[in-house]
């Protein structure tokens, strides 16, 4: 009893969301980078909207629904074997974009990203073969988390991110699933 009892609580996050997200990818794009849409659970109400521009890199923004007000930036930059990132957010308090950087960690196994923003350090890990990935702040504090949902392997991509933590703007977990969905389907497409 005592096992199945810590087998629980190890599982079992203590934390409580704060905003719960399905990430649709959308089926074609041509020769754009991934774009996405972000709704509530039910897949109803569109929150946001990441669109892409045609540029050899990845570019996109991302848009807020319904006010269609661009609230977020990323565009990637030319770096041998690993990706980077410039991203731009909008601070609704002085109308003022804030930037920052997405890095990924070169690592055999797994993958890792920092996020630098605002002088702040946030990073993005993934376990091996995990469909999880998970944002942490410099105290190891779990802020959000998205996971690929596995019957969209074979499809087109759909993703349930969880939001723990208001300490950091929510495009960021969106940039960084964008980044992430891009490094692992250009893997895919060669």
């Amino acid at each position: 009893m005592l096992l199945l009892a810590s087998a629980i609580f190890t599982y079992v996050n203590p934390q409580d969301p704060i905003q719960q997200y399905v990430i649709r990818k959308d089926f074609f794009t041509g020769f754009k980078a991934g774009e996405f849409s972000v709704y509530d659970t039910n897949e109803k109400q569109l929150y946001y909207r990441i669109e892409s521009n045609y540029d050899i890199m990845q570019n996109i923004k991302i848009i807020a629904y319904p006010s269609k007000q661009e609230v977020g930036r990323l565009e990637a930059k030319i770096k041998a074997f690993v990706y980077k990132a410039e991203i731009s957010i909008l601070d609704p308090q002085t109308n003022q974009w804030v930037t920052g950087l997405i890095q990924q960690n070169f690592q055999i196994v797994g993958s890792l990203f920092n996020i630098d923003w605002n002088g702040q350090q946030i990073t993005m890990k993934s376990e091996i073969a995990s469909l999880t990935s998970k944002f942490f702040d410099t105290n190891a504090q779990l802020l959000a988390q998205f996971r690929l949902r596995p019957t969209s392997v074979f499809v087109t991509n759909k993703y349930d991110m969880t939001i723990f933590s208001n300490k950091y703007p929510q495009q960021i977990y969106l940039l960084g699933l964008a980044a992430r969905d891009h490094i692992t389907s250009s893997k895919k497409g060669g």
